[in-house]
């Protein structure tokens, strides 16, 4: 194992030996696990260091860091940090280095951690349940972060947030963080929610989490769902041993050292903000590059449609006879079926806004077959550009 991996793996057995003197349920991560039960290698990546605890357990690991604190570790989250990015904890070595250049002032200690994700259950009222949710995503927005801009409603949720943070930020972070402990500790849930980030979320019974059981992950002891495989076939589905290894590149926006700890580098270097600061200049530099290749991107999709549209002309031309006699004995079963193409062709066309016409004559057999057929939404899409 490189000395990366080496050092993520000692963080987990840090943690997996404080749960086990205090009696704290913990869980590998999906991947961890998966590695763990096929066989697959430690992965590569120096940010895939990820247990998962619930909400109760999380609250108690937290508690007994404060009262024993280990000598050069650290615990961050929303009550410590009020620049800290999620409702979570990071379980940090101070003595290296491991600093994502796009998180910009996230982390007081950035060195090689590991992620400790809450189990939430998912809170009864749907109203209290949207209102949680837009202060988290908002929370998570006005973090530092270069690289995606929120759309609308993410920009709606932020609103809030900075309404709420005028009272200060450190005091906000650390009433999100009780509120959410308090509203997503479930006592008995009829499932429970893991987020992984801001897009992935995944949905499991609770009765997976009942009891642990231990597997070996690189010659080490530690805990995981007592039903190991549901928890695997939750998250990567059935065939779960047919998943592939992690294929790793190395992020160039990540500075990574298990020989010099981030104080001693920042003061070889310079201040964090300094970089934090030459980073934005390059970020937004880059934008028109990342702009032009979205455009070409755009261009090589859609000569791919034309392409696409210019064999279903070829297609349609030779069936013309052969659809209409069709038509004209109501065999719409068979219509359906050989209209399959010319709907996949038209949805494609239509986030384009435009529509795809083969010939006049055929397009409106296509319409009122769409009708017959129960497929009244897409119709009126279309009619909404042929009228």
């Amino acid at each position: 194992m490189k000395r990366e991996q080496q050092e993520v793996l000692s963080l987990l057995k840090e943690i997996d030996t404080i749960c086990r003197k205090h009696k704290i349920e913990y869980y590998l991560s999906p991947q961890l696990t998966l590695c763990a039960v096929t066989g697959q290698p430690f992965p590569i990546n120096p940010l895939a260091g990820v247990v998962v605890m619930k909400i109760s357990e999380m609250e108690r690991f937290r508690q007994v860091f404060d009262e024993e604190q280990p000598k050069r570790r650290a615990l961050e989250s929303m009550r410590n940090n009020p620049r800290f990015p999620g409702f979570y904890l990071r379980y940090e070595n101070m003595d290296n280095l491991c600093y994502r250049l796009d998180q910009g002032r996230n982390f007081r200690c950035p060195g090689f951690g590991v992620d400790i994700l809450p189990l939430r259950g998912a809170i009864p009222s749907r109203k209290k349940h949207l209102w949680n949710r837009a202060l988290e995503v908002g929370w998570q927005h006005i973090c530092d972060s270069y690289n995606n801009k929120p759309g609308l409603k993410n920009f709606i949720c932020k609103i809030p947030v900075r309404f709420f943070s005028l009272g200060g930020r450190a005091r906000l972070g650390r009433s999100l963080y009780g509120k959410f402990c308090k509203r997503q500790d479930i006592p008995k849930p009829e499932e429970f929610i893991l987020r992984l980030d801001k897009d992935m979320a995944y949905y499991y019974p609770p009765e997976i989490f009942e009891k642990t059981c231990e597997i070996i992950l690189e010659g080490e002891k530690f805990l995981a769902p007592g039903e190991k495989i549901w928890y695997l076939q939750k998250s990567y589905g059935a065939n779960y041993e047919e998943e592939l290894a992690e294929e790793y590149a190395p992020d160039p926006a990540v500075m990574t050292s298990t020989l010099v700890s981030y104080e001693e580098y920042f003061q070889e270097t310079g201040s964090l903000d300094r970089l934090r600061k030459a980073r934005r200049r390059q970020y937004l530099k880059d934008s028109v590059g990342r702009r032009r290749q979205r455009y070409y991107n755009w261009c090589w999709s859609y000569a791919k449609l034309c392409a696409a549209k210019r064999n279903l002309d070829k297609f349609y031309g030779e069936k013309k006879d052969y659809i209409k006699n069709l038509y004209k004995n109501s065999d719409y079963m068979r219509l359906e079926t050989i209209f399959r193409p010319y709907s996949r062709v038209m949805q494609r066309c239509l986030k384009e806004k435009e529509i795809y016409v083969a010939d006049e004559e055929i397009l409106e057999i296509y319409l009122s077959v769409l009708e017959k057929t129960g497929n009244g939404e897409l119709k009126e899409q279309v009619e909404k550009y042929w009228r």
